[in-house]
């Protein structure tokens, strides 16, 4: 994990500043997001692993799949980084250059895991504690974890808010041993 951050780093970097000069850093969340979104696809999947073709020709057919659904500039970025045979590295370049958009417009990412879906109303009261808490803009995206049995586990950063029920009766067991 850290080596594919170490290696991803750099073009995260490199890009959030041609997009940061350019005033286009949603845009290019945007497109990259398409990308690894469609690098799930067994089919994609199999394009980037077949050891039949150049890392070349890998990376112009790549790119073609997505010709007029992003812009040029990220599309010449993955031309570049699938010719230097670093596709795989595209999900975790994406995760950096979030990281550095965060940064740059003092917001923090924030994952919400729950056992169940959670109504639009008790994510906006979760946003709004979390604003007032970091004082930062908030984006939320949620992750459904049945381990969790009941309750919610938030993150951002190197933060956790366990409100569990799973951790609740963790913290039980372990003082019920003491």
């Amino acid at each position: 994990m850290s080596e594919l951050l170490t290696q991803s780093r750099p073009y995260a970097e490199a890009i959030f500043d041609i997009a940061k000069e350019e005033q286009t850093l949603d845009a290019w969340v945007s497109d990259l997001s398409i990308v690894v979104s469609a690098m799930q696809e067994e089919a994609v999947k199999i394009l980037i692993n077949t050891p039949d073709l150049s890392q070349r020709n890998k990376a112009e057919i790549f790119t073609s799949l997505f010709e007029d659904e992003i812009s040029k500039k990220v599309s010449n970025f993955i031309l570049v980084i699938g010719q230097a045979n670093r596709i795989n590295l595209l999900e975790s370049v994406l995760e950096s250059f979030k990281r550095l958009v965060a940064l740059e417009k003092n917001q923090k990412n924030v994952m919400v895991a729950s056992s169940y879906s959670l109504e639009q109303d008790q994510l906006d009261k979760i946003q709004t504690a979390l604003q007032k808490r970091t004082g930062s803009e908030i984006n939320i995206s949620t992750h459904l974890d049945k381990s969790l049995i009941g309750g919610i586990k938030i993150s951002y950063e190197d933060q956790v808010i366990d409100l569990s029920l799973k951790n609740k009766l963790e913290a039980l067991k372990a003082q019920l041993r003491n």
